[in-house]
């Protein structure tokens, strides 16, 4: 079943267009998470999607139903706004309590429903305290609570990690994607950080200036993300330029294995797992190394080409090393060379 259907979705401003959308096709109680950089029209889908703007063109369906003419508060929404927009002058328990009169009548259930939503958000202790009392970390519970204690169908978060550090980041996105399995809710979130959206999505779609460019479930996206642009988006890869014949493609590196059938100029994707630093191989000079917790990542110059490798230890720039090809068929083939 078809929780939310976008079909030849089309918005402007000031004559520019910021939203061309053929499809987009969400699930019952999908993860679904839109990548795409700032401009890309992320913050306009789910705003379109809210009853909070209209399209100009196309239409909007919620569980096979048109959605024009809806009211936002009767589409069963539930938005995290990037900036929060939690009411300073209300107490958190004030902030869970708006728009839920007129769903839940009754006050002893209200509240009950209001106690409920704290305690799995594990904001119970803060719900008579006022947004500026709390943390970054603890406002995001709330907005999350806000949005959740409505029972939504449907979730939509707006960039909800952006103002946390790395490990509420971490924190919060486990939290999110465990509520979001607890209740079946369906979820569309929007991001620029393809870890947030490797860590969550069922699946992840990559708009670019409006257009979806490429959709598909995060490992077979990372296997094979398309395009350029979704490949430099989605994945640490080097992008090499090359000449394809069938199964193998000829480049900087030397010969590669193609995941697939190619023939003239191309370009592919090569994952710096599958470059290793050895004793024989394509010489190259070290640009430079990087650490990040694990093995360092070294950026080789290879002439005109530049190509991502994983070493057990650090290199000095300048330094000529020696990368070993990958030997499986692994090399994506992109579709715009």
């Amino acid at each position: 079943m078809r929780a939310v259907e976008v079909i030849a979705l089309r918005k402007q401003f000031a004559g520019r267009s910021v939203l061309d959308l053929e499809r987009l096709e969400l699930a019952e109680r999908e993860f679904f998470v839109l990548l795409g950089p700032s401009g890309s029209g992320k913050s306009t889908l789910l705003k379109i999607l809210a009853g909070l703007l209209r399209p100009d063109e196309g239409e909007v369906r919620f569980g096979g139903r048109p959605a024009a003419g809806l009211e936002p508060h009767r589409r069963g929404i539930g938005y995290v706004f990037q900036g929060l927009a939690l009411w300073p002058h209300l107490t958190v328990r004030g902030n869970l309590a708006l728009g839920l009169s007129g769903e839940v009548p009754d006050v002893r259930q209200r509240r009950a429903r209001i106690e409920q939503t704290a305690e799995e958000l594990g904001i119970h202790r803060f719900l008579d305290r006022r947004p500026a009392r709390l943390s970054g970390g603890e406002r995001q519970r709330v907005a999350l609570a806000r949005a959740l204690v409505r029972r939504p169908k449907l979730l939509l978060l707006d960039e909800p990690f952006s103002d946390l550090d790395a490990r509420l980041r971490r924190e919060t996105a486990r939290l999110v994607r465990r509520l979001h399995d607890a209740h079946g809710i369906t979820t569309l979130l929007i991001t620029h950080d393809r870890t947030d959206a490797h860590l969550l999505a069922d699946r992840i779609g990559v708009l670019r200036e409006g257009r979806l460019i490429a959709c598909g479930r995060p490992d077979e996206l990372h296997r094979a993300p398309g395009g350029v642009f979704a490949a430099q988006f989605l994945t640490d890869a080097s992008i090499l330029r090359g000449v394809a014949r069938g199964r193998s493609v000829e480049t900087a590196l030397g010969t590669l294995p193609l995941d697939r059938e190619g023939d003239g100029p191309v370009r592919v994707a090569v994952r710096p797992d599958e470059v290793a630093l050895a004793a024989d191989g394509v010489p190259g000079h070290v640009i430079a190394c990087e650490f990040a917790g694990g093995p360092w990542r070294c950026r080789v110059s290879l002439g005109s080409e530049e190509i991502a490798a994983l070493s057990d230890r650090a290199w000095e720039p300048g330094t000529e090393v020696r990368l070993q090809p990958p030997a499986t068929p692994r090399t994506s083939l992109l579709e715009d060379a």
